[in-house]
């Protein structure tokens, strides 16, 4: 495929916040390949609150249409640009329509198996269909432009700023910390309070390092960060619900690793560089974990397929989540204290 060189490039990506930290490499190779090109980034106000600083872009920020009226006003709002090509990143029906509003010669989506709400019709052109990680998905769309492989960038960001930094050193405790997210955006990807309390007491009790429970402000997740915080025998910080995401992000770059579900904050952690124990079991590491180094993950995903998919032949879709209230009561507190076990053996190799 020979490269071509778009001048004016649209990115859409409104959400989740974990994707958008994903999609950042996407950013980094377009801005290697076509360093001369123009690349606007439609998001949303919460991604562009972690997005702020990117070099090399420029953002409009498009809160979630909720009415008829919000695209007529965005289609007013894109008059007047004429991008080359637009990367239709997101396939949601909401997001689909916008994709419709932006005036482009070249519009690039998702595949039939990742296209949602008749997508499909809202595009020109599709990436290739393949079973592949979500950052890898959204990279393909380099190659779409005509960048190969080898010269993908394979590394996230979130700009942090010294405010920041300074913010999270306060919350911070001295020494040295594990961080434990205990809450993803949906239910049925949380593993149990108890379980998480097990595995904070092992942490303290193993290496006697202090643990934090972080969370963000809804309601479930303080719950959820409350009640390991009242079943655990060690003394957790609870900051559940006190930081904002960049503040988080300052902290995990901090912290020793991070133990958490299927959630944002694991691909914070893999932007600054810090080794995560994921819990997985509704849908595969090697789709949502993390990106770069999956080697603590604890991933039953095919336990939980066979028993509550029915998938005992041939293996599930890429893409198959299981919807089950008791996916994730597969994982053992045994299994999570031995890779965190095998993370701080590592880190100690390092250390010498």
């Amino acid at each position: 495929m020979s490269l071509t060189a778009p001048k004016n490039v649209c990115l859409v990506r409104l959400s989740a916040l974990g994707d958008v930290v994903l999609a950042t490499a996407l950013v980094a190779t377009l801005r290697e390949n076509f360093p001369s090109n123009r690349l606007t980034w439609i998001t949303s106000p919460a991604a562009f609150d972690l997005l702020r600083g990117l070099e090399g872009v420029d953002f409009f920020v498009l809160p979630k249409p909720r009415r008829v009226g919000d695209y007529f006003a965005f289609r007013r709002a894109m008059r007047g640009h004429d991008f080359d090509v637009v990367l239709a990143a997101q396939a949601s029906f909401r997001v689909n329509l916008v994709h419709a509003q932006i005036p482009a010669r070249r519009k690039i989506g998702f595949d039939l198996r990742r296209a949602r709400d008749g997508h499909r019709w809202f595009v020109t052109d599709a990436i290739p269909q393949r079973d592949e990680h979500l950052a890898d998905g959204f990279l393909a769309f380099a190659g779409a432009l005509g960048v190969a492989p080898e010269n993908y960038v394979r590394r996230t960001t979130v700009p942090l700023t010294a405010e920041d930094i300074a913010a999270a050193k306060q919350l911070q405790p001295a020494g040295r910390f594990v961080v434990l997210n205990p809450a993803a955006s949906k239910a049925e990807r949380n593993w149990l309070a108890e379980r998480y309390a097990a595995v904070a007491d092992h942490i303290a009790r193993s290496t006697g390092w202090s643990v934090l429970l972080t969370g963000g402000p809804a309601a479930e997740e303080r719950a959820l960060a409350e009640a390991v915080l009242a079943q655990a025998k060690t003394p957790l910080v609870n900051l559940a619900g006190r930081t904002t995401v960049r503040q988080l992000t300052a902290l995990l770059a901090g912290a020793e690793a991070l133990i958490a579900p299927d959630t944002g904050p694991v691909h914070l952690a893999g932007a600054v560089g810090t080794p995560v124990v994921g819990l997985y079991a509704v849908a595969r590491s090697e789709l949502t974990g993390p990106w770069l180094d999956r080697r603590y993950c604890v991933d039953n995903y095919a336990e939980a397929a066979r028993q509550f998919l029915g998938a005992s032949g041939a293996a599930p879709d890429w893409h198959q989540r299981v919807h089950h209230g008791e996916a994730m009561t597969l994982i053992t507190v045994e299994e999570v204290c031995a890779q965190f076990d095998h993370l701080v053996a590592d880190r100690g190799a390092c250390e010498r």
